[in-house]
């Protein structure tokens, strides 16, 4: 392969890999983050913080390995974002100017599902009595199971251990995968931490 190949496959590759992130862009989801800020927070103001991490109130027992893989991702997200506002991240609670944690809690119900029987006669058929006539209603409808699931992060004075900065997420899903999951509640939580205010040098 000659050297002008070669620049052209590499230029090849590069704007796949920037239309492979705009369509990951374009399909992400956005949502309203329920944030407080407490008067005399002042988180523009803060320098440092310190990743206390999270923990995760769900119905019945998780996976561990799932916890693990949500507890990074999330991490990822939010640090990141903080990371680009202007904060930096220290390594004990100790240097740090403020506490940053999550919680993830999780409800989920069943409701009856919305979709109609295959093959469900009409009403007059079914109404002629020479017709067979359909299963009993005990036997349908089918229930679904919807999931609720909310993403809160917490930043906290270290100092005094107060709140100064709340941000929530709150979503309603039906079924999908656990990769599906977890994709979403970083979403949600990358979504948070785009509210939280930059640092007032960062702002200039």
């Amino acid at each position: 392969m000659t050297g002008l190949q070669e620049n052209s496959m590499i230029r090849r590759m590069a704007f796949a890999g920037a239309v492979a992130l705009a369509l990951v862009a374009g399909c992400a989801t956005h949502w309203d983050v329920d944030s407080f800020e407490a008067p005399a927070g002042n988180v523009a103001s803060r320098h440092t913080y310190f990743w206390q991490g999270g923990d995760f109130g769900t119905p019945g027992t998780v996976d561990p390995a799932v916890v693990a893989l949500a507890s990074t991702q999330l991490r990822g997200a939010v640090t990141a974002e903080l990371n680009r506002k202007g904060f930096k991240e220290v390594d004990t609670a100790a240097a740090a100017d403020m506490i940053v944690s999550f919680q993830v809690s999780g409800t989920q119900r069943f409701v009856p599902s919305d979709e109609r029987r295959i093959g469900a006669p009409s009403a007059t058929t079914v109404l002629r009595p020479s017709e067979i006539q359909p299963p009993p209603a005990s036997t349908v409808p089918r229930e679904r199971r919807i999931r609720e699931g909310s993403v809160l992060v917490f930043i906290d004075d270290r100092a005094s251990g107060q709140l100064m900065w709340r941000g929530m997420v709150t979503e309603e899903t039906r079924g999908g995968s656990t990769e599906q999951g977890v994709r979403m509640l970083t979403q949600m939580a990358h979504e948070i931490a785009r509210e939280v205010p930059a640092r007032a040098s960062a702002q200039k």
